[in-house]
Protein backbone atom coordinates (compact mmCIF):
# COMPACT_ATOMS: atom_id res chain seq x y z
CA UNK A 1 0.00 0.00 0.00
CA UNK A 2 2.84 2.43 0.81
CA UNK A 3 4.27 2.30 -2.73
CA UNK A 4 0.80 2.12 -4.69
CA UNK A 5 1.84 5.95 -4.93
CA UNK A 6 4.84 4.78 -7.67
CA UNK A 7 2.13 3.23 -9.90
CA UNK A 8 0.69 7.20 -10.42
CA UNK A 9 3.90 8.19 -10.96
CA UNK A 10 4.41 6.50 -13.36
CA UNK A 11 1.61 7.83 -15.39
CA UNK A 12 1.89 11.13 -14.83
CA UNK A 13 5.34 10.36 -16.70
CA UNK A 14 3.84 8.80 -19.23
CA UNK A 15 1.06 11.46 -19.44
CA UNK A 16 3.69 14.55 -19.20
CA UNK A 17 6.27 12.31 -22.14
CA UNK A 18 3.09 12.01 -24.43
CA UNK A 19 2.01 15.84 -24.54
CA UNK A 20 5.67 17.12 -24.02
CA UNK A 21 6.04 17.87 -27.53
CA UNK A 22 2.45 19.60 -28.02
CA UNK A 23 3.29 21.75 -25.00
CA UNK A 24 6.69 22.79 -24.35
CA UNK A 25 8.00 21.68 -27.33
CA UNK A 26 5.66 23.28 -29.50
CA UNK A 27 6.63 25.78 -32.19
CA UNK A 28 4.07 27.87 -31.17
CA UNK A 29 2.93 29.05 -27.56
CA UNK A 30 -0.36 27.38 -26.32
CA UNK A 31 -3.82 28.82 -26.44
CA UNK A 32 -5.20 30.12 -23.37
CA UNK A 33 -7.82 26.98 -23.10
CA UNK A 34 -4.88 24.31 -24.35
CA UNK A 35 -3.12 25.88 -21.17
CA UNK A 36 -6.01 25.92 -18.92
CA UNK A 37 -6.80 22.23 -19.62
CA UNK A 38 -3.26 20.37 -19.27
CA UNK A 39 -3.06 22.35 -15.95
CA UNK A 40 -6.25 20.94 -14.67
CA UNK A 41 -5.48 17.72 -16.04
CA UNK A 42 -1.68 17.99 -14.16
CA UNK A 43 -3.60 18.94 -11.20
CA UNK A 44 -5.32 15.78 -11.61
CA UNK A 45 -2.70 13.90 -11.10
CA UNK A 46 -0.80 15.18 -8.85
CA UNK A 47 -3.68 14.89 -6.40
CA UNK A 48 -3.60 11.38 -7.37
CA UNK A 49 -0.09 11.42 -6.65
CA UNK A 50 -0.65 12.74 -3.48
CA UNK A 51 -3.61 11.04 -2.15
CA UNK A 52 -2.00 7.84 -2.40
CA UNK A 53 1.10 9.02 -0.64
CA UNK A 54 -0.78 9.76 2.05
CA UNK A 55 -3.10 6.68 2.40
CA UNK A 56 0.00 4.62 2.19
CA UNK A 57 0.54 6.04 5.08
CA UNK A 58 -2.56 6.63 7.28
CA UNK A 59 -2.34 10.23 6.76
CA UNK A 60 -6.17 10.43 6.05
CA UNK A 61 -7.41 14.08 7.27
CA UNK A 62 -5.09 15.78 4.37
CA UNK A 63 -6.29 12.67 2.07
CA UNK A 64 -9.60 13.64 2.68
CA UNK A 65 -9.35 17.67 2.26
CA UNK A 66 -7.25 16.93 -1.31
CA UNK A 67 -10.16 14.40 -2.30
CA UNK A 68 -13.00 17.13 -2.43
CA UNK A 69 -11.14 19.64 -3.82
CA UNK A 70 -11.61 17.58 -6.48
CA UNK A 71 -15.00 18.82 -6.72
CA UNK A 72 -13.94 21.98 -7.96
CA UNK A 73 -11.15 19.94 -10.50
CA UNK A 74 -13.14 17.48 -12.05
CA UNK A 75 -15.86 20.08 -13.49
CA UNK A 76 -13.17 22.45 -14.50
CA UNK A 77 -11.39 19.37 -16.46
CA UNK A 78 -14.41 17.91 -17.84
CA UNK A 79 -15.73 21.31 -19.40
CA UNK A 80 -12.50 22.01 -20.43
CA UNK A 81 -12.02 18.53 -22.24
CA UNK A 82 -15.46 19.40 -23.99
CA UNK A 83 -14.33 22.82 -25.03
CA UNK A 84 -11.02 21.02 -26.48
CA UNK A 85 -12.62 18.58 -28.25
CA UNK A 86 -14.76 21.04 -29.97
CA UNK A 87 -11.59 23.10 -31.12
CA UNK A 88 -9.98 20.34 -32.42
CA UNK A 89 -12.71 19.58 -34.64
CA UNK A 90 -13.24 22.86 -35.51
CA UNK A 91 -10.23 24.04 -36.27
CA UNK A 92 -7.33 21.20 -36.43
CA UNK A 93 -5.50 20.53 -39.85
CA UNK A 94 -3.48 18.20 -38.48
CA UNK A 95 -5.41 15.38 -38.38
CA UNK A 96 -7.61 14.02 -40.67
CA UNK A 97 -11.78 14.38 -40.68
CA UNK A 98 -12.03 11.01 -39.77
CA UNK A 99 -9.60 10.58 -37.64
CA UNK A 100 -10.83 13.57 -35.51
CA UNK A 101 -14.04 11.90 -35.45
CA UNK A 102 -12.48 8.71 -34.14
CA UNK A 103 -10.69 11.05 -31.32
CA UNK A 104 -14.26 13.27 -30.86
CA UNK A 105 -15.45 9.27 -29.84
CA UNK A 106 -13.01 8.62 -27.54
CA UNK A 107 -12.56 11.53 -26.07
CA UNK A 108 -16.43 11.73 -25.03
CA UNK A 109 -16.85 8.11 -24.41
CA UNK A 110 -13.68 8.14 -21.76
CA UNK A 111 -15.11 11.78 -20.05
CA UNK A 112 -17.98 9.40 -19.52
CA UNK A 113 -16.23 6.71 -18.05
CA UNK A 114 -13.89 9.01 -16.01
CA UNK A 115 -17.33 10.99 -14.38
CA UNK A 116 -18.75 7.62 -13.51
CA UNK A 117 -15.66 6.20 -12.10
CA UNK A 118 -15.00 9.57 -9.87
CA UNK A 119 -18.43 9.62 -8.86
CA UNK A 120 -18.44 5.75 -7.58
CA UNK A 121 -15.11 6.74 -5.64
CA UNK A 122 -16.98 9.49 -3.87
CA UNK A 123 -20.12 7.47 -3.29
CA UNK A 124 -17.60 5.13 -2.09
CA UNK A 125 -15.63 7.11 0.12
CA UNK A 126 -16.20 5.61 3.51
CA UNK A 127 -15.42 1.77 2.00
CA UNK A 128 -12.46 1.99 1.21
CA UNK A 129 -11.26 -0.91 -1.15
CA UNK A 130 -13.97 0.26 -3.06
CA UNK A 131 -12.92 3.70 -2.73
CA UNK A 132 -9.16 3.19 -3.95
CA UNK A 133 -10.34 1.24 -6.92
CA UNK A 134 -12.60 3.76 -8.75
CA UNK A 135 -10.56 6.42 -7.49
CA UNK A 136 -6.99 4.56 -9.85
CA UNK A 137 -9.30 2.78 -12.44
CA UNK A 138 -9.66 6.66 -13.81
CA UNK A 139 -5.53 6.78 -14.29
CA UNK A 140 -6.32 3.78 -17.10
CA UNK A 141 -9.30 6.32 -18.54
CA UNK A 142 -7.21 9.24 -19.13
CA UNK A 143 -4.20 7.47 -20.68
CA UNK A 144 -4.77 6.62 -23.92
CA UNK A 145 -4.47 9.91 -25.40
CA UNK A 146 -0.72 10.35 -23.95
CA UNK A 147 0.40 6.92 -24.38
CA UNK A 148 -1.18 6.69 -27.70
CA UNK A 149 0.90 10.31 -28.50
CA UNK A 150 4.12 8.33 -27.10
CA UNK A 151 3.30 5.23 -29.51
CA UNK A 152 2.85 7.33 -32.28
CA UNK A 153 6.38 7.50 -33.38
CA UNK A 154 7.54 3.88 -33.25
CA UNK A 155 4.32 3.22 -34.99
CA UNK A 156 4.67 6.03 -37.72
CA UNK A 157 1.53 8.14 -36.69
CA UNK A 158 -1.45 7.95 -33.71
CA UNK A 159 -3.89 6.40 -36.15
CA UNK A 160 -2.02 3.19 -36.28
CA UNK A 161 -0.67 3.98 -32.69
CA UNK A 162 -4.34 3.78 -31.05
CA UNK A 163 -5.07 0.11 -31.32
CA UNK A 164 -2.00 -0.97 -29.16
CA UNK A 165 -2.68 1.51 -26.88
CA UNK A 166 -5.57 -0.08 -26.20
CA UNK A 167 -4.35 -3.29 -26.26
CA UNK A 168 -1.23 -2.42 -23.29
CA UNK A 169 -3.95 -0.53 -21.49
CA UNK A 170 -6.83 -2.95 -21.21
CA UNK A 171 -4.10 -6.10 -20.33
CA UNK A 172 -2.87 -3.86 -17.37
CA UNK A 173 -6.39 -3.53 -16.23
CA UNK A 174 -7.80 -7.07 -16.63
CA UNK A 175 -4.65 -8.06 -15.31
CA UNK A 176 -5.66 -6.40 -11.86
CA UNK A 177 -9.19 -7.91 -12.26
CA UNK A 178 -7.63 -11.26 -12.37
CA UNK A 179 -5.85 -10.55 -9.46
CA UNK A 180 -8.58 -9.40 -7.35
CA UNK A 181 -10.78 -12.62 -8.51
CA UNK A 182 -8.16 -14.89 -7.74
CA UNK A 183 -7.30 -13.44 -3.94
CA UNK A 184 -11.16 -12.67 -2.95
CA UNK A 185 -10.57 -8.92 -3.66
CA UNK A 186 -12.91 -6.30 -4.85
CA UNK A 187 -13.32 -6.91 -9.17
CA UNK A 188 -16.24 -4.74 -9.82
CA UNK A 189 -14.29 -1.21 -10.40
CA UNK A 190 -11.87 -2.98 -12.67
CA UNK A 191 -14.75 -4.96 -14.58
CA UNK A 192 -16.28 -1.63 -15.19
CA UNK A 193 -13.01 0.18 -16.04
CA UNK A 194 -12.59 -2.63 -18.46
CA UNK A 195 -15.49 -2.38 -20.47
CA UNK A 196 -15.33 1.59 -20.32
CA UNK A 197 -11.62 0.85 -22.17
CA UNK A 198 -12.84 -1.97 -24.58
CA UNK A 199 -16.14 -0.74 -26.27
CA UNK A 200 -14.44 2.62 -27.81
CA UNK A 201 -11.42 0.20 -28.09
CA UNK A 202 -13.52 -2.04 -30.79
CA UNK A 203 -16.02 1.09 -32.26
CA UNK A 204 -13.32 3.84 -32.73
CA UNK A 205 -12.15 3.21 -36.40
CA UNK A 206 -16.72 2.59 -37.00
CA UNK A 207 -17.55 6.16 -35.41
CA UNK A 208 -16.94 8.11 -38.41
CA UNK A 209 -19.46 5.83 -40.40
CA UNK A 210 -22.32 6.72 -38.08
CA UNK A 211 -25.09 8.91 -39.57
CA UNK A 212 -25.98 9.77 -36.07
CA UNK A 213 -22.73 10.67 -34.28
CA UNK A 214 -21.31 12.38 -37.47
CA UNK A 215 -24.38 14.77 -37.04
CA UNK A 216 -24.58 15.50 -33.67
CA UNK A 217 -21.40 15.93 -33.55
CA UNK A 218 -21.41 18.93 -36.30
CA UNK A 219 -24.44 20.09 -34.66
CA UNK A 220 -22.74 21.38 -32.05
CA UNK A 221 -19.04 21.79 -33.82
CA UNK A 222 -19.25 22.09 -37.29
CA UNK A 223 -15.70 20.11 -38.04
CA UNK A 224 -13.11 22.07 -39.93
Amino acid sequence: MRTVYLGFVAAFLIMAAGFWPTTFGAKHPLDALHMVHGSLAATWMAMLVAQSWLAGRWRLRWHRRIGWASVAIVPALVVSSLLVVRYELAFSTYFSRDLRLTLTWLDLWSLVAFCGLWGAAIAYRRRWPLHARYVGSTVFIVLPPALGRLLGGPFGSLAPALPPTYVIIVIAVAGLLVRDVVKGGHPLPYALTLLALVVPAVTMFAAPGWPWFVRAVEAVAPIG
